[in-house]
């Protein structure tokens, strides 16, 4: 697979918030406009400003008027150009946090950088200005700025009352998880760490799919407190994933059910569904929606078991549980549009996701929406709903814009996409998700050299990052090309995050085009055992048909099928290889 996680598909949009650290940090969202006077122009809805920023002052005040005025008119890039200026005129600290809050705020990286870096040169010793440049080198896949920041953070001072798990978390929330676990581990655990520190790298461990040192950070904490019951979970989880379920399994029945909260009580369900062991798992959720504590989120997962084995009335008994709880209405009228979308009534499901559209999932829903509308050709007004949601909600106008972008794309109107995406690298310049979703637009569009030479060129301005690395090497062994260089990308990658089923699957392909089918097949089935993704499903289904498991594939695609009867690569290559259609559901 292309990206470092799952499909597009199986991946929420969300809208870019910021958490507590970052807020007190690069507090931007207290300034951006939340909702702008005038709507964008209409050759680029989603990424244009809404008004041209005037000419450029020279003294700081005005330069700080100009940048409010553009803010409150929704322009972000011509606010925090005008920021940044007013703080390289200015001796005061002050003006240039404020100038990286706003930059970092608008996604505006390159400035956000610049601005750091002005607001150390102006207080070297300040501890929360090296943070911001961390934070900034985070974003950018920057390791070795982002050690040499977050080094000098911590040498500072500030960190000495920051509890580490807690920073992690916060910091993971806004950064790659895998640039975030090399850089924490470099420079905050240390030669003796405590065991809060071990934990937080557990954690970022996990997160970043590497589940092997995820576990010896976990054990390690564990013997310096043996209380540490996250440490506990992190160890079974990432045992997990490695494929020793039963031993998993057993150490989730030995831990005390009083010590879980959370989603952790759900651990030992988990657990055996994780390890096709399906039917002990819906025992124990239909032990857990039997108490009003956890029926919630018991009720959820068997709507999701239900819906991944096809059984859409079954699915529907559990949704109507949740239809009854008040505090799960927003995530019940999501499961409610993805079933109508599962039986087909696509009229229906665009109605209920419409309804989510100013919810906290509204990008989501919105996206889902307009992918239907787009199907039934109002492409118009499913357009219009994301240039809706990025005008009311200018800190994910970046998230909007993309998704456009991939739509029309996928609908076959490059051109549209392509004008898309140069509207918003006026915008966001330099942005890495722009550089990314240009070279899947061309892809999908059928410009592959197009596309690899954009992957080149990111991959050279973050040559650690494994997501670019993987994008790259996977499109290579997808059209058979340099299928050396691929493999050598892809296993870079794995490196970095070597239990991730996108890479894997990767991984698993470029060996099966280079002619190693009988090495491709553990490597996919592992990919498939931890993700269920049909993308996944067709490389899998394909390596087994041709190495003679027929019955096998087959099995492996009605069960992705059963998942996703929409999925158009799975169903493509169903057809190939077999020379029928897939039977509709």
């Amino acid at each position: 697979m292309g990206g470092t996680g799952y499909s597009a598909s199986m991946m929420p949009h969300t809208s870019r918030r910021f958490t507590a650290l970052s807020c007190l940090l690069l507090a931007a969202c207290a300034q951006l406009p939340h909702k702008p006077d005038a709507p964008p122009p209409e050759a680029a809805p989603a990424a244009a400003p809404v008004a041209s920023a005037p000419a450029a002052p020279k003294g700081e005040s005005e330069l700080l008027m100009a940048a409010q005025m553009a803010l409150r008119n929704g322009d972000c890039h011509a606010a925090s150009q005008n920021m940044l200026a007013a703080a390289m005129v200015s001796r005061e600290a002050n003006i240039a946090s404020r100038a990286a809050q706003t930059a970092f705020g608008c996604h505006q990286l390159d400035i956000a950088r610049s601005a750091a870096a002005r607001w150390r040169e102006l207080d070297a010793l300040n501890g929360q200005a090296a943070l911001a440049a961390a934070l900034v080198a985070l974003k950018r896949y920057d390791l070795k700025e982002s050690r040499e920041a977050l080094a000098a953070w911590r040498d500072s001072g500030a960190s000495g009352t920051q509890d580490p798990l807690q920073f992690a978390e916060s910091l993971g929330q806004e950064t790659d998880p895998t640039a975030l676990y090399r850089v924490f581990t470099d420079v905050l655990v240390g030669d003796d760490p405590a065991a809060e520190v071990l934990l937080a790298q557990a954690q970022l461990a996990f997160s970043a799919q590497n589940m092997q040192a995820a576990r010896l950070a976990a054990q390690h904490a564990l013997l310096l407190d043996s209380s540490l019951t996250e440490a506990r979970l992190i160890d079974l989880r990432a045992q997990s994933v490695l494929g020793d379920h039963d031993a998993a399994i057993a150490g989730a029945r030995q831990l005390d059910p009083k010590s879980l909260s959370g989603d952790d009580v759900y651990l030992l369900a988990d657990l055996l569904d994780a390890a096709d062991r399906e039917d002990e798992a819906a025992a124990e959720l239909q032990r857990l929606a039997a108490q009003p504590e956890t029926r919630a989120g018991a009720e959820q997962r068997l709507f999701a078991m239900a819906l991944r084995n096809g059984d859409l009335d079954q699915a529907e008994q559990h949704l109507a549980v949740l239809m009854s709880d008040r505090a799960n209405t927003a995530l019940a009228v999501l499961y409610f549009a993805q079933l109508a979308e599962r039986r087909g009534d696509d009229a229906r499901a665009v109605q209920s996701y419409r309804l989510l559209g100013d919810s906290g999932m509204g990008l989501t829903a919105r996206t889902a929406a307009a992918r239907l509308m787009i199907k039934h050709g109002d492409s118009s007004d499913a357009l219009a709903l994301l240039d809706e949601y990025a005008q009311q909600n200018p800190d994910a106008a970046l998230d909007a814009g993309t998704a456009r972008a991939t739509l029309l794309a996928d609908a076959g109107d490059l051109k549209s996409a392509l004008a898309v995406l140069d509207a918003l690298d006026k915008q966001y310049p330099g942005d890495p998700v722009l550089q990314y979703t240009r070279a899947t637009v061309l892809e999908t569009g059928g410009r592959t050299s197009d596309a690899v030479a954009q992957f080149e060129s990111a991959v050279k301005q973050r040559p650690d990052d494994p997501e670019l690395l993987n994008a790259l090497g996977f499109t290579l062994a997808d059209h058979k090309l340099r299928l050396s260089h691929a493999e050598d990308l892809i296993r870079s990658a794995l490196a970095v995050s070597p239990d991730n089923p996108a890479i894997q699957d990767s991984l698993g392909w470029v060996l099966y085009q280079r002619g190693k089918a009988s090495q491709a097949v553990p490597v996919l089935a592992r990919a498939w055992q931890n993700s269920g993704d049909p993308e996944i499903a067709a490389h899998y289904g394909e390596v087994l048909w041709k190495t003679g498991a027929q019955g096998q594939a087959l099995y492996v695609w009605q069960q992705a099928l059963n998942s996703d009867p929409s999925a158009g690569d799975l169903r493509a290559t169903m057809k190939r290889l077999t020379g029928e259609d897939a039977a509709p559901l």
